[in-house]
């Protein structure tokens, strides 16, 4: 039986797996990355033991206005937290957007690159916040 390679934890948590894991692993190097990325994202500052930097402060954007200001902020949080603990990816771009006009809700799309060898794999991640 030939060894599979696993890129860590599933994010968001499943346990549906055969191999006797306690949770789901990634089976690709895109997934781990992608993991990775919603791991961080959606961790609060503080919340990790030993390193209260890892994460994002977004909560606090909650209640702030939906303008170009707050995006920017935003924008500004997620990058600078992606090159810090993710430095194999490569950050290509974020785009934020409200969902609709009366609605607070907004979604951040970040396009990001993973090197596999010689090529570089173009993924998305979308969240709502």
């Amino acid at each position: 039986m030939a060894k599979t390679q696993k890129y860590g934890i599933k994010y968001p948590f499943t346990i549906n797996n055969d191999d006797g894991f306690f949770v789901d692993l990634n089976t690709n190097l895109s997934d781990g990355v992608k993991s990775q990325l919603l791991h961080l994202i959606f961790t609060p500052k503080g919340q990790k033991l030993r390193d209260p930097d890892f994460g994002t402060d977004l909560i606090r954007y909650i209640f702030e206005p939906g303008d170009s200001s707050t995006f920017n902020a935003i924008k500004t949080e997620i990058a600078s937290q992606v090159k810090k603990y993710i430095p194999s990816v490569e950050f290509r771009d974020i785009s934020i957007h409200k969902m609709n006009e009366e609605s607070s809700n907004i979604v951040v799309i970040i396009e990001y690159g993973v090197k596999q060898g010689n090529k570089v794999e173009i993924n998305t991640v979308g969240v709502k916040l």
